[in-house]
């Protein structure tokens, strides 16, 4: 007996395989919808960078507080150059070309978290012991406050990313020196938190930043106190914008205009931008 076999019961009319241009269409569709998104998510990271940097200031300028609060309401000493100088709120100095140049001193401090304080006031490095003592780093015991979450650039020494972001207005210095070789007479240091006011109240002087890391080396923010010219500048980390701690314990980010819209911004450029930051550093 003939056993018949078997067909397949599917038909292969009514597939619904795509066609090549039906593919085409949707990568086409895809890559347009991907276009236009990613601009946006951009923004978004570069926003919530921002506000993480923020955060940060935000510590630092609390842990600077405290510290007055326990020294005779002294401002953090804030010296140029500081190098293994541990009577100050950090140690260390990175190498730095733009400004210079700047040799790291001492040699590792750049990836070293030891010398913002983080790590206790006393270790031995290079067989040399460092005693820290005016360091911020018993207030901001966490060293990701001292970096903002978008820098990313490899500091010239060890060519890796760098502990800290931040500096400090040269302005603001515990020791009373502070300013820079112009001469300090003619412009107020704050030494105390009490000499905020009058002419520049504590919310409108800036304490912490972020620094372009071109320039960064010490934790000593020099800022041209007439505004016609730049020497230290600050970072734009995430967009056109650079993160502020003030006096009073508020912070903000700033939004630049004219000098400071890169990291090439050079000594000798001024603006709107220079005008602002000399008139929220001293008078």
């Amino acid at each position: 007996m003939k056993i018949n076999h078997l067909r397949n019961s599917k038909s292969c009319k009514g597939s619904s395989a795509f066609t090549l241009i039906e593919l085409l269409v949707v990568i086409a569709i895809i890559a347009i919808l991907a276009a236009m998104l990613l601009p946006a998510l951009a923004k978004a990271k570069l926003k919530a960078q921002g506000i993480s940097c923020l955060s940060n200031m935000k510590q630092l300028q609390l842990a600077a507080i405290l510290f007055g609060t326990d020294n005779d309401d002294l401002v953090p000493n804030n010296v140029e150059l500081a190098g293994g100088n541990t009577d100050n709120w950090e140690a260390g100095t990175f190498a730095s070309a733009k400004n210079g140049p700047v040799t790291e001193n001492p040699s590792g401090c750049e990836t070293n978290p030891f010398f913002l304080g983080v790590e206790g006031s006393s270790g031995t490095f290079g067989g040399v012991t460092y005693t820290l003592k005016g360091s911020i780093g018993i207030y901001a015991k966490a060293a990701g406050v001292y970096h903002c979450p978008a820098d990313k650039h490899p500091g010239e020494a060890q060519h890796k990313v760098r502990v800290r972001s931040c500096s400090m207005n040269a302005w603001v210095d515990g020791t009373g020196a502070g300013g820079g070789p112009q001469g300090t007479k003619n412009y107020k240091v704050f030494k105390h938190f009490s000499d905020f006011g009058g002419k520049l109240s504590a919310s409108d002087t800036f304490v912490f930043l972020d620094e372009n890391p071109l320039s960064l080396n010490d934790g000593w923010f020099r800022c041209i106190p007439d505004g016609t010219s730049v020497q230290d500048s600050p970072a734009v980390n995430h967009g056109v914008t650079t993160s502020f701690s003030f006096a009073d314990g508020h912070c903000e980010l700033h939004r630049w205009f004219n000098v400071f819209l890169n990291y090439t911004g050079t000594s000798g450029s001024s603006g709107t931008d220079t005008k602002w930051l000399a008139s929220h550093a001293t008078y």
